[in-house]
């Protein structure tokens, strides 16, 4: 018996000097990527997968009032023998020895970066395709300033992230996994499959397929909000306005879409939900060919299906239009003005889409899971401004996602029925 407790204990030793090693080696990692780039951290651990985590980082950025902080980063294989194995064969840069087949992780919880004025005095000012393709239509606008943001209620960039890479080296693949959600930005989902993978040659690592998701998070209606208004029209106005526009820029770029693109894409724009790419080139791309290829090479070399909220465009490119066919630039459909006869106020069903309608209203509305009544006081982009009693006499005004409203009633007029 005494042999057993003495090689249980002597296991106990071993386990505890190798955990306290690979707590010193995590130490000297983090604090060499950290702390010797002028950043901090609360406090970092290996766990029971022998993966690393660090917590309460911060980093301050010169010219800001506040730093980039991420309450959580972990990293690892999620087993410990793998780990051992990777931290083994990295260390020795002996890329030979990595296991055949592991996957590699990198997570960050509750990113978040402030915004601060002076970032609109040092932005890149300069624009870009994809920029000018968002804001087309809206004057000389290719971005969203700090007013902006914070009229719209974004007071900080925050973000979780999941990051995978699986490695297949007796198959020569990986795959790479990619989720990012920018809170009220936008949710990216991404994934690549990797061929002729080879640690030692990155070079001839090749892309054989995968997809994108883009779901948006509320700044595409934020957008389209302020440049409507900007523009002095309505919503609806401003994207026939933006989709004019989309078509001239992709005419000069050689990108010949489909009618059947563009009026999935006008549904799109006016209820932006999810964008979604598919590709599967017809032959392996070098990652540099993607990166260097003019928009209209790029469309031709992911040999891509798009999908609009759900819907896939059928076909997605169309034949080249003669410049005469192009829309005229700023002439919008007017809006129809009707008469109306109005009877008086009453309590009414109404659609949660039409809230911006009733700007000054009372309304009754349930909101996850609670009953409130209240008045509405301003609606912008993806939440409404409502004032409401919190007991009697004391009012307070909080904006709520409208996407979250649910069984609204507006007092409001009646309109005559007609015969």
């Amino acid at each position: 018996m005494k042999f057993f407790i003495r090689f249980f204990i002597f296991i106990l030793v071993i386990g505890v000097a190798a955990y306290g090693y690979a707590w010193y080696k995590n130490k000297q990692t983090i604090d060499g990527i950290i702390v010797a780039n002028g950043g901090s951290y609360s406090s970092t651990y290996i766990d029971i997968n022998g993966d690393s985590v660090t917590k309460g980082i911060s980093f301050p950025i010169p010219g800001l009032s506040k730093p980039i902080t991420v309450g959580e980063v972990r990293t690892g294989t999620g087993s410990i023998l793998t780990n051992i194995k990777v931290g083994k064969a990295l260390g020795s840069q002996d890329l030979e020895s990595l296991p055949k087949h592991f996957d590699i992780y990198f997570n960050f919880d509750r990113a978040k970066l402030p915004f601060d004025p002076v970032m609109d005095n040092v932005a890149n000012q300069e624009s870009n395709f994809y920029s000018n393709l968002t804001f087309a239509g809206c004057g000389t606008r290719n971005d969203l300033s700090y007013s902006d943001l914070q009229a719209a209620g974004i007071n900080a960039l925050e973000s979780d992230a999941r990051i995978k890479l699986t490695v297949d080296s007796s198959a020569n693949k990986a795959f790479a996994d990619i989720y990012i959600l920018i809170d009220k930005f936008n949710t990216t989902k991404f994934n690549l499959t990797f061929n002729s993978f080879n640690f030692n040659n990155p070079l001839g690592i090749t892309v054989g397929g995968g997809s994108l998701e883009l779901a948006d998070n509320g700044i595409q209606r934020e957008i389209n909000t302020l440049c409507a208004n900007e523009m002095v029209l309505t919503e609806k106005q401003y994207t026939e306005r933006h989709i004019s526009h989309v078509k001239h820029m992709l005419f000069k770029e050689n990108i010949f879409l489909s009618p059947e693109f563009y009026t999935l894409y006008e549904k799109y724009h006016g209820n932006p939900r999810s964008i979604k790419l598919n590709f599967q080139p017809t032959d392996s791309l070098q990652p540099l060919s993607l990166m260097s290829a003019t928009p209209s090479r790029l469309a031709r070399l992911l040999n891509a299906s798009v999908s609009l909220n759900d819907q896939t465009v059928t076909p997605l490119f169309g034949n080249r239009p003669d410049p005469s066919e192009l829309p005229q630039l700023d002439v919008v459909t007017p809006e129809e003005v009707t008469v109306k006869t109005i009877l008086g106020l009453k309590v009414q069903d109404t659609s949660v889409s039409s809230i911006g309608n009733y700007v000054g209203y009372d309304c009754y509305f349930d909101y996850r899971g609670k009953a409130y009544k209240g008045e509405i006081r301003s609606v912008r982009g993806s939440t409404a401004n409502i004032r409401y009693a919190i007991s009697t006499g004391n009012y307070v005004e909080k904006p709520f996602r409208i996407n979250d409203i649910s069984n609204l009633r507006v007092r409001r007029e009646q309109l005559q029925p007609t015969e």
